[in-house]
């Protein structure tokens, strides 16, 4: 809507339960939606914020939220080039990719050749 930004992101719930991280006690967005696959710990979320508030710090408070929860963000649609991955992800991924050409720059690793 006008006046308003957006944030989208997607979480996984520990496999063994969880709920929505609880949002309450940072800046509480305008509007909350959730939804997830039938069966399956990954929710994706789309938060609505003032134009005044810093959406990339309140992804990263999520994320840490979802973390400390035993979570993880991101879930569904992987690192990109926004979040850092876990060492062992960049290590299968350096594997896999010797010359770093597939997906350079991808979850915190160099954008050059062959990660140097």
């Amino acid at each position: 809507g006008e006046n308003t930004q957006g944030l989208s992101v997607d979480y996984a719930l520990p496999k063994s339960g969880g709920f929505a991280p609880d949002i309450s006690k940072g800046t509480v967005p305008l509007k909350r939606m959730r939804y997830s696959h039938f069966g399956c710990n990954v929710v994706h979320e789309d938060l609505a914020y003032g134009l005044d508030v810093d959406v990339h710090k309140e992804k990263m408070d999520l994320k840490k939220r979802v973390e400390l929860d035993g979570g993880k963000l991101p879930a569904e649609h992987g690192h990109g080039t926004e979040y850092k991955a876990p060492e062992d992800t960049m290590q299968r991924w350096k594997k896999m990719d010797p010359s770093n050409s597939m997906n350079p720059g991808i979850g915190g690793l160099p954008s050059t050749p062959h990660y140097k």
